[in-house]
């Protein structure tokens, strides 16, 4: 074997991929498909949004797929009930503080939070909170921003996964925007 390379098992699939890959890199590279909001390719992983979370055996709990680097021998699970019940719950809080009008939105039909929410989220939530809110308190409402030709801010579809403050630190070398709380 290469020593550049390690091999490991996910789903019951044996693959071999480069040692310096994270979980989710090996998965993705070969069409496992785990679910992601904060991670990119482009960027530092930083495990913010733990929808990529996995089931590493050996490991005490389940772990972030898009921090964890691989190893050798290493078995993962996508999968389990463990998995699926810890998504559907970061999908619960992430939808708590959302808007709740897909069917008006820009976005609506090419929204990664729409489609991860109908794949992996839970079918009904623990939460009652009226979300009317949004639309009628302006304590709760910001404006829109263009930041440049290429980023628009609408902080109100914010799912905290701190791509927007990680690009302009990482590709742009400034920290005009910044994340707090």
């Amino acid at each position: 074997m290469d020593n550049s390379k390690v091999k490991l098992t996910i789903d019951g699939r044996e693959i071999e991929v480069p040692k310096d890959s994270t979980i989710l890199e090996a998965a993705l590279s070969v069409g496992i498909d785990i679910p992601y909001f904060c991670w990119h390719p482009n960027l530092e992983s930083v495990g913010a949004c733990r929808m990529c979370l996995v089931e590493v055996e050996k490991m005490p709990k389940l772990v972030a797929s898009c921090v964890n680097p691989v190893a050798e021998g290493m078995v993962v699970h996508t999968n389990t009930e463990k998995v699926i019940k810890a998504r559907e719950k970061v999908l619960e809080f992430v939808l708590t503080n959302h808007p709740l009008d897909c069917p008006t939105c820009d976005k609506g039909g090419e929204c990664h939070l729409q489609d991860l929410t109908y794949n992996h989220g839970p079918m009904m939530t623990r939460y009652r909170e009226d979300k009317v809110r949004w639309i009628v308190d302006t304590h709760y409402r910001f404006d829109d921003l263009q930041l440049g030709p290429l980023i628009y801010r609408n902080q109100n579809r914010c799912i905290t996964c701190f791509r927007c403050v990680r690009i302009t630190r990482e590709i742009f070398g400034c920290s005009d925007l910044g994340a707090f709380g």
